[in-house]
């Protein structure tokens, strides 16, 4: 497990929860609760080389994280202007979901025993998504996990998605909960900086790549998978 300072300040990510204790818990969902990106990348790879264009991996992985809006202008940026993006997106889409919905949607592991845990000790649970609303109800209850979480917030309830703090602040304004007693846990920089924005500590847990080096000093800790993050909640709590 690697930990790192918080905001690059002294305080390390060994400090305890303020004493009134640990007030919520906000999850990102894709790549963090939900092992649905890898394939979403697959997806649009595959109908991409349908339509006669490769899409690199690296063009793939920016999008980790991004709302639907802010993925469309980084595509846009990065690909030919001759691209077919909304037919991409399109034939893309309906693959994804028919994956989804015939394979299911596997768990990241240590996620149901984390929930246990939280729930034991009577942490209040929030989702903090930059998928939209219906989908993101859809996606958690094929994962069978929509009725764990108090409240979930997505990127369509408010005005900007990650990596603003909208969604992080929408997800605590719910909680009725105070934003420095509250953790974050996300896979990627983008949301990391959405929970640091919103005044959230953050764990990260990787999924398809890594924090930028340049983000990384925005993170309580960097650990490989959600057991170890229960481990330094406990650790937190104690």
């Amino acid at each position: 497990m690697r930990t790192l300072p918080v905001d690059g300040g002294g305080d390390t990510a060994t400090a305890s929860i303020p004493a009134a204790g640990l007030q919520a818990v906000v999850f990102d969902m894709d790549g963090l609760m939900l092992d649905t990106e890898r394939i979403a990348l697959e997806c649009w790879t595959a109908t991409a080389t349908e339509l006669g264009w490769e899409l690199a991996r690296e063009t793939c992985l920016k999008l980790v994280g991004l709302d639907q809006h802010e993925s469309r202008r980084v595509l846009l940026e990065c690909l030919d202007e001759r691209f077919p993006l909304a037919e991409v997106s399109a034939r893309a889409r309906v693959a994804y979901l028919a994956r989804l919905r015939g394979e299911g949607i596997g768990l990241k592991p240590g996620l149901l025993e984390l929930l246990d845990w939280l729930a034991a000790r009577g942490v209040p649970v929030a989702v903090a998504t930059s998928t939209r609303s219906e989908l993101a109800r859809e996606k958690l209850a094929l994962a069978g996990i929509d009725r764990r979480f108090v409240t979930v917030a997505c990127a369509d309830q408010v005005g900007r998605g990650k990596p603003a703090p909208d969604v992080y602040l929408a997800a605590v304004e719910r909680l009725a909960a105070d934003p420095a007693r509250c953790i974050a846990l996300e896979d990627t920089d983008v949301g990391l900086r959405a929970a640091h924005g919103a005044g959230l500590r953050c764990i990260v847990v990787p999924d398809l790549r890594p924090p930028l080096p340049e983000y990384e000093a925005l993170a309580h800790a960097i650990v490989p998978s959600l057991r170890e993050a229960r481990a330094l909640l406990a650790a937190l709590l104690d």
